[in-house]
């Protein structure tokens, strides 16, 4: 019996220490990852980062831990941060790169794609796969998840119902296509930081900004602005949640196929919750005293004659050539998915 007592303890000894061991191991194991984004709370973009964090989380068993950071870098610095490995991930909005990368401009190009049934179906067919081999060749990145933009409205002071009334107005805008259509309404396209917009307005620097109408409504933009326009500009904007492929290939095997796996699935959620948790968004702001507003087929019809979108394919197939593509084919390629015939 003082034998047996003695193998028991020896066992619950040797179990302990296997105990011990295998904690070791899992903590060994850990990857604390740092992900840069936007503050931009209020929004489906903040969702999906919080979200994608958590997901990650789970799936790994807590072995790969994201440490969500909105403070470390600025927006349009994003890509570069991973690229350099200065962090290991980043939700980044591809808009903010359409100047340099014209192919993260498609989107933006007016009249292209109107709908989230038209961007999906575009996304799906080609263009998700051309965007993730960019990021892959140009920003040393892997894309794990993409995501959507709420609504990009047009958030005035004074109302804007007419392709009429965009003349004279400063709007501030965050890509070179919308930059070039609104200029050719007669607008002055001002670019400037998302920190700076909402004092902007208030001070009378700019008249309007289309921005995601979700995170104008987090800000109370609605106690300056009172008009909140939808127009089909630039509407939908896709952002990636990207890793830097060194950091990537630092991953075990096992973790590579969870994180890949958690993000599909988020994305296929993201997509097909789009609708249902935008519709809101109208009645929020007519709570707040704005007047929402969306333009009708009359005036969407003057905003896409030739003579006005002409100027922003024309600027979209000429920063293609210099990027070393065929930017009409390209277009091309998305209308003929579409089964469209876009005069511009």
């Amino acid at each position: 019996m003082k034998n047996f007592g003695k193998s028991l303890l020896a066992c619950g000894l040797m179990f302990t220490l296997v105990l011990i061991c295998v904690a070791g191991v899992r903590a060994a194991a850990t990857h604390k990852l740092t992900l840069a984004y936007l503050p931009v709370k209020g929004t489906l973009y903040v969702d999906v980062t919080e979200m994608f964090a958590k997901r990650i989380n789970d799936a790994t068993g807590g072995r790969v831990e994201i440490i969500l950071n909105d403070s470390l870098v600025k927006g349009t610095q994003l890509a570069q941060s991973v690229r350099d490995d200065r962090v290991q991930l980043a939700t980044i909005l591809a808009a903010y790169y359409s100047a340099t990368n014209p192919e993260f401009g498609l989107a933006q190009l007016p009249g292209l794609m109107n709908n989230l049934k038209e961007f999906k179906e575009v996304f799906y067919g080609f263009w998700r796969g051309e965007m993730n081999r960019i990021f892959d060749e140009k920003y040393n990145s892997k894309v794990l998840c993409w995501g959507l933009f709420a609504p990009q409205n047009l958030i005035s002071i004074k109302p804007v119902k007419t392709v009429a009334d965009f003349k004279g107005k400063k709007i501030r805008v965050h890509n070179i296509e919308t930059a070039t259509l609104v200029s050719t309404l007669g607008a002055k396209p001002t670019p400037m930081p998302a920190s700076e917009v909402l004092p902007a307005l208030q001070r009378g620097i700019i008249d309007g900004v289309f921005t995601s109408s979700a995170w104008a409504y987090g800000q109370g933009f609605y106690t300056v602005a009172k008009y909140v326009s939808l127009w089909p500009i630039a509407t939908i904007l896709p952002f990636p949640i990207v890793i830097n492929n060194d950091e990537w290939k630092k991953l075990p095997g096992d973790l590579q196929e969870k994180i890949l796996a958690a993000g599909k699935k988020l994305e296929g959620e993201a997509f097909a919750d789009y609708t249902s948790k935008m519709s809101s968004l109208p009645k929020k702001w007519a709570a707040k005293g704005a007047d929402y507003y969306v333009a009708p087929d009359s005036q969407v019809d003057i905003l896409f004659q030739t003579r006005h979108i002409n100027p922003v394919y024309e600027s979209f197939f000429s920063r293609a050539k210099k990027a070393g593509f065929d930017g009409k084919a390209y277009v091309d390629r998305a209308l003929k998915i579409l089964d469209k015939d876009l005069k511009y």
